[in-house]
Formats: C-alpha cells, sequence, structure tokens
C-alpha cells in the first residue's frame, strides 16, 4: 500500500501535466479559424459560379450566381460590395450582396426571355476576370 501511493501520486501529475499542456496547446493553435482579410483581394484568384446551368425562361424560375471573393492566399475577404452589371432582359436580385467572412456573396436571377446572357461581376468597383454564364430557355 505504501509504494502504491506514490506510483498514484506521480501517475496523477503527469495526467494533470500532459492534460495542460495540450490544452494550452489546442487554446494557443486551435481556437480560431484563419485570419479573415478585410483589405485587397485578387481578381484572378476570385471566382464566380452558377446553378443551376440553366433555367425556364418564364420569370419565376432563378439561377443563383455565388460569387467567392478571396486574398491571394485563397481566404475569404470581408465586407466587400458585389455586384452584377445590369441586363434589361434580366431580374438580378441581390440576397447577399456584401461579401461575408468566407468571401462569399449571392444573386438570384430570372429571365423572361430565352437566352444566353454574360454577366459581368465587380468587387468594390473592380471587375473580376470571370464572368457568370447564365442560360435561359
Amino acid at each position: 500500500m505504501k509504494k502504491a501511493l506514490p506510483f498514484l501520486l506521480l501517475l496523477v501529475l503527469i495526467l494533470i501535466g500532459f492534460s495542460l499542456f495540450f490544452g494550452l496547446y489546442e487554446v494557443k493553435f486551435f481556437s480560431s479559424r484563419a485570419t479573415v482579410s478585410q483589405a485587397s483581394f485578387s481578381i484572378d484568384n476570385s471566382y464566380v459560379f452558377v446553378t443551376p446551368l440553366q433555367a425556364r425562361a418564364n420569370g419565376q424560375e432563378k439561377i443563383r450566381v455565388t460569387v467567392f471573393i478571396l486574398n491571394n492566399q485563397g481566404l475569404g475577404v470581408l465586407g466587400k460590395k458585389v455586384f452584377l452589371a445590369p441586363n434589361a432582359a434580366l431580374n438580378i436580385e441581390s440576397i447577399q450582396g456584401l461579401t461575408d467572412s468566407y468571401g462569399k456573396a449571392y444573386f438570384d436571377v430570372s429571365a423572361s426571355r430565352a437566352g444566353e446572357y454574360y454577366l459581368e461581376v465587380k468587387a468594390d468597383d473592380t471587375a473580376l476576370t470571370q464572368k457568370a454564364h447564365l442560360s435561359f430557355n
């Protein structure tokens, strides 16, 4: 019994030491996601995609245009004003025109006339290299 008590005390101290070390390690290194940038963004690294690829031109069906504004490291840029170039044949509804912490902004677009449309996307008055390709039939 006398030999077991120091052994148990030593085991408890080792467990407490490991718990403190790994607890502090996780708080320091894993407590949050990567830093969100609010400064510059990369027009070549930012991208646009549409879903679904086509819709009926009945004024009811919508195509969602999602835009990701990213910096050179691929991190989302917060607080950038994004807009799609206006087109008289399209009804563009801004769902979230200001980018969130992931750099995401999105829009719903419908049309009453069939056709293929290429919309220019701008973030803070800077045009992205990629355009939104919308197809209504």
